[in-house]
């Protein structure tokens, strides 16, 4: 028996309210269904849902990127950022967090509350029609990331992630969510990255910037950038990155002994750099460090790759340091920087110029380069005779 709106509307209201519910689950009875929040934004109702992590890629199955652009509603999927995500995951099973993935869905939806008054009335189920269209509006690479981290540990499966579900949008509105979404966000920079991070790699680093003598006070950790009228030296993802050069191999067994080990090298390579020392204690101004390639990320990279070949392969390192107190720094050696790490006026961050870069101070240092060191020297020198 079918039972339209206009038949149960006169029943007393606590059998209208089964009636109800019966009609909609005998209208929806091969749907989906979600444990739901409704909620309202510009007078429009959405819901929140949990998905277990295994029923994504049944839901999302329609592929945008099949279309042409203005018929989208989503950039299309960079496969490079997959592989990032699902690391993460694998990294952090016990406290990764992942954001609500944000959707539209095209076809019939049916709230039903748990009860009709108070909060109970925006808390149910959304059962959602299996001929339904499910269409990512935002989280497409964290949902690609999860389905490939579900083939490595399908324990994974009955976890959940929430999902921000939109009803019954067209093109047109769909395009105008993924817009409003992605209009006013601010990606935190990577120096906090690393500063709220917790592998082994991110906390060496967050130990060095704060406990080596050195580094302590002249690390930014919150912009992406350096103004040119900033106190301090470094932005602490310049640092990650250079540790990440000279630490290797790091673990959390051999944390703490890679931690001292860095902070050791740190401190040692300072006293050897009067210019660190005399911009820490503010005799040069920051306007006047510009003039240095000695405070740029490559050339702390640089040091850092020096520095693992002293560690490994030299007791005398310490010594072998001194070294570098009498190198010129100044952007204006050109013998020394042009064509390494300082190009036509610009610094080149490129992993082939903190190489060239290494292999000049190792000439300063009358070093033997190791034979990739050798290949770039080879080449640095035939493309500087060409010319």
């Amino acid at each position: 028996m079918h039972c339209t709106d206009e038949q149960i509307f006169f029943l007393p209201e606590h059998v209208f309210y089964f009636a109800k519910k019966v009609m909609s689950l005998i209208n929806i009875i091969s749907g989906i269904s979600f444990p739901a929040i409704r909620g309202t934004q510009a007078g429009n109702d959405y819901y929140i849902v949990m998905c277990p992590l295994k029923r994504l890629k049944k839901i999302f199955t329609f592929d945008e990127s099949t279309l042409c652009a203005e018929d989208r509603a989503q950039r299309l999927l960079n496969p490079s950022r997959i592989p990032q995500i699902t690391k993460y995951i694998n990294q952090n099973r016990l406290d990764y967090a992942f954001s609500s993935l944000t959707a539209c869905v095209d076809g019939h939806c049916h709230f039903e509350p748990i009860s009709l008054e108070g909060h109970g009335s925006k808390i149910g189920n959304l059962l959602v029609d299996d001929d339904a269209e499910f269409y990512i509006t935002d989280g497409q690479h964290r949902s690609a990331a999860i389905n490939r981290a579900l083939e490595e540990d399908p324990s994974l499966g009955d976890e959940t992630i929430s999902i921000v579900f939109f009803v019954n949008k067209d093109l047109k509105q769909r395009q105008k969510i993924f817009r409003d979404l992605n209009l006013y966000p601010v990606k935190a920079s990577k120096s906090t990255a690393v500063l709220y991070g917790d592998t082994p790699e991110e906390l060496i680093s967050n130990r060095v910037a704060t406990k080596s003598e050195f580094f302590k006070g002249v690390i930014n950790f919150s912009e992406n950038s350096l103004s040119a009228r900033s106190s301090k030296l470094f932005m602490h993802s310049s640092l990650h990155a250079a540790n990440m050069e000279l630490v290797k191999d790091v673990t959390s067994n051999n944390c703490d002994e890679k931690t001292t080990s860095a902070i050791t090298f740190w401190d040692c390579l300072a006293e050897n750099l009067p210019l660190w020392q005399q911009a820490k204690s503010h005799q040069i101004k920051p306007a006047d460090r510009m003039h240095y390639v000695l405070f740029t990320a490559i050339v702390l990279k640089s040091l850092a790759m020096l520095g693992y070949e002293l560690l490994e392969n030299y007791e005398e390192w310490k010594i072998i340091l001194k070294g570098l107190q009498t190198v010129d720094w100044d952007k204006s050696n050109k013998e020394m920087w042009e064509g390494r790490c300082y190009n036509n006026g610009r610094m080149d961050h490129s992993n082939s110029a903190a190489i060239l870069t290494v292999n000049a101070l190792k000439h300063h240092l009358k070093l033997p380069l190791s034979a990739e060191q050798q290949r770039h020297e080879n080449r640095f020198y035939g493309a500087r005779d060409s010319k």
